[in-house]
């Protein structure tokens, strides 16, 4: 019963993949939205763009490395493994949660989705006080609790984001997560073509597709629009608490982070059924 599920669930995914590859049309805010920034990224000097976006890969590969090297996310890995021990007690290491059915490790990974919606959405709303410490570390703590939570849906799937393969997978995925509807999925099928390659045990993955640097500049202009937004309400106090600043905040961070994890897990389960359906194509 549960591969007959997992199979109908890649099936589906599949759908959406092929679906989100093919639409063209897009509602008018899109539309607006991306015109106008494509005509800014138009504006930006190559040279200065290339810079830009070596300086945020190496922010992110530092990140990562504070991520995986702190005593949290050894935490987390070991909190996993215990929670999935309840499930089936023959789980020794990351890897092996991927004999588990994918409903359960749905279940994994949910818990931390929510935990990252949660932190989201309080993070959002301190933004939301107009305080200047907060509105200037907005997008870092924002793309930071994203990074940390697609690492930790990673590792419900069995995939250990300590190796460097992996590690940067997570990264792309994220860099897929944040860029506009039209060009995710692309991203996903090329990610996926590149992890298909490789095989279970190796280290290292070569990348034959490139992430460009769009998504970042996407996600920074509607950041600045949502700081704008809230910026401009900083005198609108209730109780001597900017309530509408705070509420914006906190919404309009939970819904970027849900928007986030929700294409992070669904990566995740395709990535896990494609490897099932490969290795034992004639039980499904």
């Amino acid at each position: 019963m549960d591969q007959l599920k997992e199979y109908n669930l890649w099936l589906e995914l599949n759908d959406l993949i092929e679906k989100n590859q093919q639409q063209q049309n897009v509602n008018k805010f899109e539309q607006l939205y991306q015109n106008a920034s494509n005509y800014l990224l138009q504006k930006i000097p190559q040279g200065f763009s290339n810079v830009f976006y070596e300086f945020f890969s190496t922010a992110f590969f530092h990140t990562q490395s504070l991520i995986q090297t702190s005593k949290q996310f050894q935490e987390k890995k070991l909190d996993i493994l215990n929670r999935a021990q309840i499930l089936r007690s023959n789980v020794i290491s990351i890897n092996d949660l991927r004999k588990l059915p994918l409903r359960q490790l749905n279940f994994l990974a949910d818990q931390e989705i929510s935990k990252g919606l949660i932190v989201s959405s309080v993070q959002g709303g301190i933004s939301g006080t107009s305080s200047k410490l907060a509105l200037f570390g907005d997008l870092p703590a924002l793309l930071f609790i994203n990074l940390k939570t697609v690492q930790e849906i990673a590792l419900c799937y069995g995939y250990d984001v300590s190796i460097p393969k992996e590690m940067e997978c997570s990264l792309k995925v994220l860099q897929g997560a944040i860029l506009p509807s039209t060009e995710k999925y692309v991203v996903w099928s090329n990610l996926m073509n590149d992890i298909l390659k490789h095989e279970d045990a190796d280290v290292f993955a070569t990348w034959e597709n490139e992430f460009k640097g769009e998504g970042i500049y996407y996600t920074i202009i509607l950041q600045m629009c949502k700081l704008l937004i809230i910026h401009s309400m900083r005198n609108k106090v209730i109780g001597g608490i900017p309530l509408f600043g705070v509420t914006i905040g906190s919404k309009w961070n939970k819904s970027f982070t849900k928007n986030v994890l929700e294409y992070a897990k669904k990566f995740y389960q395709y990535r896990i059924l494609s490897e099932r359906i490969n290795d034992e194509p004639r039980t499904l």
